[in-house]
């Protein structure tokens, strides 16, 4: 086991149209096209969302599509984590954020940076 699997583990995961958002314990976020693998590029949104995640959150398993990919591989690939930022809000809009983010199967994160870019991209 890597030193990466030490200190990297997977806390959620969400799904974007074009890529999923990987939170880590440490409150990164990594983002991740779906074209890092064929099959995760070939399959559908639902199949994507019956994942589990494995080695003690090292990994995520996609069930239907039998596909495996890691924290450390993914970091290999694309580099470092996402930066963390500090952001002031009023309480219920957390709440509100947190809600909406939970019945799309998004972290927090994943939700704040998926409507940071549709917003920057408009």
């Amino acid at each position: 086991m890597s030193i990466l699997n030490n200190r990297f583990l997977i806390k959620s995961v969400g799904f974007g149209d074009d890529k999923m958002f990987i939170e880590l314990n440490t409150s990164r976020v990594l983002t991740v096209p779906y074209t890092y693998t064929k099959k995760l590029q070939n399959a559908k949104i639902d199949e994507l969302k019956n994942y589990r995640l494995i080695a003690n959150g090292i990994g995520i398993h996609f069930e239907d599509i039998d596909e495996d990919i890691s924290t450390e591989g993914i970091i290999r690939d694309f580099g470092n984590e996402s930066k963390r930022i500090n952001i002031s809000v009023q309480a219920n809009f957390l709440d509100i954020a947190d809600k909406y983010a939970k019945e799309h199967s998004l972290s927090r994160s994943a939700l704040f940076q998926k409507a940071t870019l549709e917003y920057i991209a408009s």
